[in-house]
């Protein structure tokens, strides 16, 4: 796994807030994660990056960009299990929660039968955003986002929950 620290300053370690869950991105986040996508799925297969972070007030906000190692295909993909031990490691580690999983489909952007049943995390409040055409549009735009809740996911417009969001 690779983490890359996008901000300082952060708020002091804490609980996971309740859902609804505002998330502040770290300058260039959105950018450094539409590169990363691009990168890994080489306009071959699916990939996908986390956000992590620190509760603040009612939400949370975002410092850190994780690049899981994952296996996959055309349109799937799994994280292994060695893979999420190495993520708990660190989060615990560097005090941080993941908010969110960001990955990528090869066509247009919807949670697939596979992101509802085989998801990163079922945490009530936690995200999975897809992004479209393997990452190759411009960051945040077409991106959709989907919410945990009680044993389901209900679609969420990024700018919404997501600050600051592309319009």
């Amino acid at each position: 796994m690779i983490a890359e620290r996008l901000a300082d300053g952060l708020p002091p370690p804490g609980r996971r807030p309740l859902r609804p869950v505002g998330l502040r991105l770290a300058d260039g986040l959105l950018e450094r994660t539409q590169a990363a996508l691009r990168e890994a799925s080489a306009d071959t297969h699916e990939t996908l990056v986390l956000w992590a972070g620190r509760p603040e007030g009612a939400g949370g906000v975002i410092s850190h960009l994780l690049l899981p190692r994952c296996t996959s295909g055309h349109d799937y993909l799994t994280v292994p299990r060695d893979e999420r031990l190495a993520v708990a490691t660190f989060l615990r580690r560097e005090q941080l929660l993941v908010f969110a999983d960001v990955h990528t489909h090869p066509g247009a952007a919807h949670l697939s039968l596979m992101d509802r049943t085989r998801p990163f995390s079922t945490m009530d409040g936690f995200y999975a955003i897809v992004v479209p055409d393997f990452a190759n549009g411009p960051a945040g735009i077409g991106w959709r986002a989907f919410e945990a809740t009680v044993g389901d996911w209900q679609e969420v417009s990024p700018d919404s929950r997501f600050q600051p969001w592309p319009s």
